[in-house]
């Protein structure tokens, strides 16, 4: 703050929840502290960081003899089915029997693909989950294994 005196600076600090990007547009804040992901509902309202002011993540702490263990176990559970989601994708694709063999070599899923067999004989139907970082090079392979009609769809949640 150049050419403002110590004694003409003053500060108030507010908690506001909700879209606090949106305080500076309205004339309500000269700037903001705030919580994020990806920046891009502070870039979408025209505001850029200017600094980071600490790095954070999110754990899951539990007790050791809980009062509660299934809530544990189920909270667990859950947040695992969302981090399994964020990481894979179902590839799923169409291939010769005969060719199924070579396409699991390249796509192996988590514990076993889902195999499931076409009306046009010697044709088989696969349903895989993929590391998300891979689908590409994975989607290249299957392609020159055989393997047609390959989709990618996003997981919203899995269970083990």
């Amino acid at each position: 703050l150049e050419g403002v005196s110590e004694d003409q600076m003053t500060t108030q600090v507010r908690f506001v929840s909700g879209s606090v990007e949106a305080a500076c547009g309205l004339g309500l804040a000269d700037g903001i502290v705030d919580l994020v992901e990806s920046g891009d509902t502070m870039r979408a309202a025209g505001l850029h960081a200017i600094d980071t002011i600490l790095d954070t993540e999110s754990v899951l702490i539990t007790n050791r003899h809980p009062r509660f263990p299934q809530l544990a176990a189920v909270i667990k559970q859950r947040v695992e089915g969302i981090m399994t989601a964020r990481k894979y994708v179902l590839c799923q694709y169409n291939i010769a029997r005969t060719r199924l063999e070579m396409a699991c070599k390249v796509a192996p899923g988590r514990q076993a693909p889902t195999v499931t067999s076409l009306e046009q004989d010697g044709w088989v139907a696969v349903s895989v989950m993929v590391e998300k970082k891979s689908i590409n090079d994975t989607m290249d392979q299957l392609q020159d294994a055989g393997a047609t009609d390959i989709l990618v769809l996003q997981i919203g949640n899995a269970r083990a």
